[in-house]
Order: C-alpha cells, then sequence, then structure tokens
C-alpha cells in the first residue's frame, strides 16, 4: 500500500490533523466541504492521483454524500459520521497538507490516508447512502 511511504511524523501529524478538523465542522464547513470537493473531483475527471486510486468512488461517493445532505435530499446519517466525511473532504481539497499536493508521486499520500481514516469511520453509512442512491430516479 502506497500509504507506508508516508514518514511516522508525516503520518501522525495527517492523522492529528483530520482528527482535530473533525471537532471544528460546522454547518459552513460542510457546505465548502461538499462545494470545493466536487470541484476538484472535477479537475481530475477519470484521471485520480496514484495514491487515490483506491479509494477514488468512495471519495466521490462523500462528495455526493455531502452535496446531497447541503440540499437536503439525504439526511440519514449521524452528524460524527458527516464530520468525518467533511474532515477528510476539507483535508482534499486544502493545498496546504502535510506532504503538499504539488510534489510529484508523493502529494496526495497524507491525502489518501485521511481519506482512509474517513472512510474506516463511515463505511457503513456510505453503503446505506449508495443503496439509497442507485434507487432514486436518476435527475
Amino acid at each position: 500500500m502506497a500509504l507506508s511511504k508516508l514518514s511516522k511524523e508525516q503520518e501522525a501529524r495527517a492523522r492529528a490533523r483530520f482528527i482535530n478538523g473533525m471537532d471544528e465542522v460546522g454547518d459552513t464547513e460542510l457546505q465548502q466541504a461538499a462545494r470545493q470537493g466536487e470541484r476538484k473531483l472535477n479537475t481530475f475527471g477519470d484521471r485520480p492521483p496514484g495514491s487515490l486510486a483506491e479509494w477514488w468512488q468512495e471519495l466521490q461517493l462523500m462528495v455526493s454524500l455531502l452535496n446531497d445532505y447541503r440540499k437536503g435530499d439525504y439526511r440519514a446519517v449521524p452528524w460524527k459520521v458527516l464530520a468525518a466525511i467533511t474532515g477528510a473532504v476539507i483535508y482534499f481539497v486544502s493545498p496546504l497538507d502535510v506532504v503538499p499536493d504539488f510534489l510529484p508521486l508523493a502529494g496526495y499520500l497524507d491525502d489518501a490516508l485521511v481519506i482512509k481514516l474517513a472512510l474506516d469511520l463511515a463505511r457503513a453509512d456510505l453503503a446505506q447512502y449508495a443503496r439509497w442512491k442507485a434507487q432514486r430516479p436518476h435527475e
């Protein structure tokens, strides 16, 4: 797994930033993460950075969940899960990461770690959201 290329210090710093960020999530941050997450995903299209490829579909699902929550279309998710997803997406869109995104090959390793941490907390709720989304008529 590519995450092993992070130093222990980088991993600890990314993990701490994510956990602290979760505690600071409110409605404003959720709105920001939903909008900016969608914009950043669109910049990559179907070509995610290599270290994010493993979790690309889940990251897209997380951003979609935030947008549906923001619009009031989907509310069957605990706030703790929303906070984790929001924190991970904010970390993903921020250029000021533990490992700067512009660095070739390594730039998104810390983002991948944070996304994995959020997925560990949110996997069941994301699966429930994916089922809900699949049953909706396409707009």
